[in-house]
């Protein structure tokens, strides 16, 4: 997922602006993960789960219908 800056305010102060700004931070922070949740991952979102390995390399993570567990290098 793409980082995206958040709208720069105004000078004045503007109630729709936070009203908007306050919806824009709820709404992002549901995206994320939070320490100690489950993560499932069905992959029909394109969502992918990558490992780094010590030396660096990427390995995204995958399981079969049987639950067996593989790993592919990418980049």
């Amino acid at each position: 997922m793409a980082r995206q800056a958040l709208t720069r305010p105004g000078d004045n102060y503007d109630r729709g602006y936070m009203n908007n700004l306050v919806s824009e931070v709820e709404y992002r922070d549901g995206q994320s993960f939070k320490k100690g949740e489950r993560i499932e991952i069905d992959g029909g979102d394109q969502s992918e789960l990558v490992l780094i390995s010590p030396d660096g390399t990427k390995y995204k993570l995958s399981v079969d219908n049987s639950g067996n567990l593989s790993t592919t290098s990418v980049t």
